[in-house]
Order: C-alpha cells, then structure tokens, then sequence
C-alpha cells in the first residue's frame, strides 16, 4: 500500500488535537470579546495638537485610553489621575523620544491626564462600546 493517502494513528491523533485547539482558541476569543454589540467599537482620538495641559476621559462603560506622545524641547512628564485610585506615578520620558500607554478603565470612571513640563505632543485614543456615551476633552 502506497503512503499516499495512508494516515496512521498518530496522524489523526495529531490533526484532532489541533482542531480541539483551535475550536476552543475560537470559543475564548469570543467570550473574551463578547458579542459584536458589545465590542470596543467606538473610537474618540484627539491630538496632535494639545491646547491645555490637561485632558479627561470618562465613559458610561468600560474603556480604554491609548496615548502615543512625544516631548520636544525639554524632558517631558505627565500625571495621570485614576478616579478612586489617585495619581498614578508620572511618566517620564526624555526630549523627542516617543512614549505609549494604555490605561483601562470602568463604567463610569475617569482618567485625567495632565502634562507637567515639557513641550507634549501626541495622540489620545479612547475605545469603548458603540452604545456607551464617552470623551477625552481637553480641560
């Protein structure tokens, strides 16, 4: 008999495995997601011009905030203030090298980014739920 089209035993057991893995690699990643409904779909970004050295980014559900900044000038710094956490430690990074960070947060909470020296630059991204009222607004 010809080893084309043969399969032994330990093929099958090979290929049933990895369909296993695969199905359940499927079925997690949906749940983690959830429902096309309830994924991050609605995207605020604002930058790269900042007017004020201060933002705020609040939604009705749980978001994200993503920030890709650069300094210019002089070293930069910024604090963020997570409501019922408090002023997380600043982030530091020095002259025109870029930074990125993403901070999470849930329904009905807020994060205040604050620039505190240097010449900032940049974009903030908030993701959330299609359905949530959100903004990352200058204060």
């Amino acid at each position: 008999m010809s080893s084309l089209g043969y399969l032994s035993r330990s093929d099958v057991t090979l290929v049933g495995a990895a369909t296993i893995i695969i199905i359940f690699s499927v079925v997690i990643t949906a749940t983690v997601q959830g429902l096309t409904e309830d994924s991050f779909s609605q995207i605020i970004t604002n930058g790269p011009v900042w007017h004020t050295d201060s933002w705020i980014c609040t939604s009705t559900a749980e978001f994200l905030v993503h920030g890709a900044l650069i300094s210019y000038a002089d070293p930069g710094q910024l604090q963020i203030f997570v409501s019922g956490k408090g002023t997380q430690p600043d982030f530091l990074f020095p002259s025109r090298e870029m930074i990125s960070f993403s901070l999470g947060g849930g329904a009905v909470s807020s994060k205040q980014i604050t620039r505190s020296t240097g010449v900032i630059t940049g974009f903030l991204t908030l993701q959330t739920t299609s359905d949530a009222t959100a903004s990352c607004e200058e204060m």
